[in-house]
């Protein structure tokens, strides 16, 4: 039996050994395995960056499953296939390239979401599965799209040994999306209990259940996150941003329809490029016939111009090219030394593995996306990373999300890159930091938040501003007698607790991240104002950016002009108002963006100004500390009243984006 059952662990050893697969991915199937160990863990999430070999980790693991069976069990034919790999997509191509990705492992059967009943039913008889590998499982975030209670519900209910391994590059949306309709379903449901609203009541109970059953963070699933750590020789988002090879569109510049210098230098860079490449153009869906009639009109040859997809809006039949007539012509195109575009739309999910050659021939992409970070990494900068020769491509898309989705990475790979992460709760205040630090509309695609009320305003409970008060934070000296600028007993306990963050493990230091979290520390918002929020505009909020900002607060109340505390806290990520007693303007040279701006930190001149206006000592760090004053009656009851408008459905969505693997429909 030991002989035998050591000949089935060499085949797979082989495998594993191969050049089939590569270290890394063999590290990151260990990570997610040796997690899957843990007591009472039945769940993974595995986030790896675009094109970074998401079918080899599922490779191994399919190979390590293998080997965790018993000596017995793997000399029994009937215990051979014990996995199941589940594409998100109801598409044949998808399901035929997987089964390609994964033909060596013999122990593995493909599925999709519509027909895995049918495989658990055909291919497991008398043997369901151990391990259910999920791809691509960032489409889960979309109400239209995957949902996983059926999954999940046959996990628990007809087979409780079973694990589950999600795996994706942007698996944000799938990790929280589920559970922020179920947050909404809840208030609406606290709405409908106050209004005895039974119909309404019944609904919103509906929804919540629905949403529990959909995330992928079943609690009793102790759910844990892996990231891959890919090898030197990857080329991804990151490395782009190090080597300035994105260039950012902004609200008047993404149009590639419009003119732009972002647009004149990227047709200029594609005609003066010398010897074979191609671009990749990407528009709002009904444009792709007008982005052709522009390059025409710039001299670009009408034959190397090819509109990628099928049955799209306003593009007559014969100008359609599916992807494999594209791949075709881009390598005959190789013998003759010859340039191509190639317009594709978004709106449509088109998912396009270039492979190395395309890839190392690639000119430069455009996307008119200016959305989520998912979007816009998933999409053209995403199938241009990976591992290919190839550092010289231009990028003109939404920088913003780009150097979001990379600072994720960056925490990532501090986090979970060596061991799997659990705290779920401190990730999401985590991701919602970065999306409103870098401006960008959320972490991923289709999210659709039901039964909202009309421009709904969450935090109603209203206060006004009682006072403030500046001081310098001296946060080189010990025992700083604050009292010459408040006695107020409220206002010293923040200066402590601010000055606490700076300097509890010795001597201040630059952070990109702090954070006033737990319980204690809940009752003051602290805005940390670095170079970038500092006078940059285009990180302003409704008030302009901070500096502004503070002039304008600081106005209004030596005016004795009324400010409510609402609009200083500026609540987000599920904060109110109503919570918070101190909000503290908190300028400094220790504080630094994440943001790849010109100015990330503030300058020792920049805070004296502040400190001068203020008429205080000069410091390197400066408090502006705002205390909540009386209740609002008045006001709370004129949100509250307009929280009752007609309900309807708020949509948060932008265009769809590519997937890694090929699709038969563009």
């Amino acid at each position: 039996m030991k002989d035998r059952a050591q000949k089935h662990r060499n085949i797979v050893n082989d495998i594993l050994k191969s050049d089939v697969l590569h270290q890394h991915q063999c590290n990151a199937a260990n990570k997610t395995f040796t997690a899957l160990e843990e007591n009472n863990v039945r769940a993974v999430v595995t986030a790896a960056e675009m094109q970074a070999g998401k079918s080899g980790i599922a490779l191994a693991l399919c190979c390590l499953q293998r080997l965790s069976l018993s000596d017995q069990d793997i000399c029994n034919r009937r215990q051979l296939k014990d996995t199941l790999y589940l594409v998100t997509m109801p598409d044949t191509a998808l399901k035929e390239q997987a089964e390609a990705d994964l033909k060596l492992a013999q122990n593995v059967i493909v599925s999709n979401f519509v027909n895995f009943e049918k495989a658990l039913e055909n291919e497991f008889k008398g043997n369901p599965p151990k391990l259910i590998i999920i791809d691509e499982c960032h489409y889960g975030s979309n109400v239209s799209a995957v949902r996983y209670s059926k999954i999940f519900d046959y996990l628990e209910q007809e087979n409780d040994s079973c694990k589950v391994v999600f795996i994706s590059a942007t698996p944000f949306g799938a990790l929280y999306g589920a559970e922020t309709e179920y947050q909404e379903a809840l208030e609406l449901q606290q709405e409908a209990e106050t209004e005895n609203n039974k119909e309404l009541l019944k609904e919103a109970a509906h929804v919540a259940n629905n949403a529990l059953k959909d995330s992928i963070l079943r609690r009793n699933f102790n759910t844990r996150l892996v990231f891959h750590k890919t090898s030197n020789e990857y080329y991804g988002v990151r490395e782009m941003l190090e080597h300035g090879k994105i260039k950012g569109l902004e609200e008047n510049t993404k149009n590639f329809l419009f003119p732009s210098e972002e647009r004149d230098e990227f047709v200029t860079q594609f005609k003066n490029h010398t010897g074979m490449g191609w671009s990749l153009v990407r528009v709002p869906a009904g444009a792709a016939m007008d982005a052709k009639q522009f390059l025409l009109s710039q001299g670009i040859d009408e034959n190397a111009i090819y509109i990628l997809g099928n049955s799209l809006s306003g593009v007559p039949e014969d100008e359609h090219c599916k992807i494999e007539r594209f791949k075709k012509e881009f390598d005959d195109a190789r013998l003759f030394d010859d340039k191509l575009i190639a317009i594709t739309v978004a709106g449509c999910r088109a998912g396009i593995n270039f492979g190395a050659m395309m890839k190392n021939n690639l000119i430069s992409t455009w996307d008119s996306t200016v959305a989520s970070v998912a979007a816009v990494v998933q999409a053209n900068v995403g199938r241009a990373c990976g591992y290919h020769g190839n550092n010289s491509s231009m990028h003109y898309t939404n920088i913003n999300a780009a150097e979001a989705y990379a600072a994720i990475l960056n925490y990532l790979e501090s986090t979970c890159a060596e061991h799997a992460a659990s705290d779920f709760d401190g990730l999401k205040e985590f991701f919602e930091d970065v999306c409103q630090e870098y401006h960008v509309n959320g972490l991923d695609v289709g999210l659709t938040i039901k039964y909202k009320r009309r421009r709904s305003i969450g935090d109603v409970e209203t206060y006004k501003t009682d006072s403030y008060v500046a001081i310098p934070a001296k946060l080189l000296e010990d025992d700083v007698d604050f009292t010459q600028y408040t006695r107020d007993k409220t206002l010293l306990q923040a200066i402590q607790t601010l000055r606490d963050e700076f300097t509890a493990k010795g001597a201040p230091s630059v952070k990109g991240n702090r954070a006033m979290r737990g319980k204690k520390k809940n009752w003051i918002k602290a805005q940390w104002v670095n170079g970038d929020s500092y006078d940059n505009s285009e990180k302003a909020g409704v008030d302009g950016p901070q500096k502004q900002r503070a002039f304008t607060f600081k106005q209004m109340l030596d005016n004795d002009e009324y400010l409510e505390f609402n609009r200083v806290v500026a609540p987000g990520s599920g904060e109110l108002t109503e919570d918070k007693q101190i909000t503290a303007a908190v300028f400094s040279i220790y504080n630094i963006s994440r943001r790849k701006v010109k100015k990330t930190m503030m300058l020792p001149e920049d805070v004296w100004e502040m400190c001068d206006h203020y008429g205080i000592d000069r410091d390197d760090t400066m408090f502006v500390l705002y205390k909540r004053g009386e209740y609002d009656i008045d006001r709370t009851l004129d949100k509250k009243l307009h929280n009752t408008l007609p309900e309807t459905s708020t949509h948060l969505s932008d265009e769809s984006h590519f997937s890694d693997k090929t699709e038969n429909h563009y």
